[in-house]
């Protein structure tokens, strides 16, 4: 019961996530008001908004990591990497509780923008946590 409830977390965050990245690939503002607003909360520094080709980059990597889960949930037969699959779920763990920690060193801290830092610790870093934690969860299960 709780592996479908990871997987399908996994499946419907990271969808989500990965729609977002496409509405700002579109030119989408959301959650910010203006350009340099919307880089202040998401990026956390600088005033370039990354490209439309490394927003899609973000979005291929998001969709692999929402399918994956799902994928081996369903026992999609993945050939030489069935070996792999919990160390593929641990990897994926490890990027998401970086992302989550890293913002918690204060020499980076001290670099972002206020608001960032806000939204960080508000919504971000519990968000990466606990994905970390399902990843971790369903690479056990492996």
């Amino acid at each position: 019961m709780i592996i479908t409830l990871l997987t399908f977390y996994i499946f419907i965050v990271m969808s989500a996530v990965a729609k977002i990245h496409m509405y700002w690939m579109q030119g989408g503002l959301w959650p910010g008001k203006d350009k340099q607003d919307l880089i202040n909360k998401v990026i956390g520094q600088g005033n370039i908004f990354p490209s439309a080709l490394s927003c899609l980059g973000v979005i291929v990597v998001f969709v692999v990591m929402a399918l994956f889960p799902l994928m081996t949930y369903y026992n999609f037969d993945f050939g030489f990497m069935k070996a792999y699959t919990s160390y593929i779920m641990y990897f994926f763990s490890g990027i998401f509780f970086l992302r989550a920690s890293l913002m918690f060193i204060p020499r980076l801290e001290q670099r972002a923008h206020k608001i960032f830092i806000q939204y960080n610790k508000r919504y971000y870093a519990p968000l990466c946590f606990s994905l970390s934690l399902a990843y971790l969860i369903l690479a056990g299960k492996g």
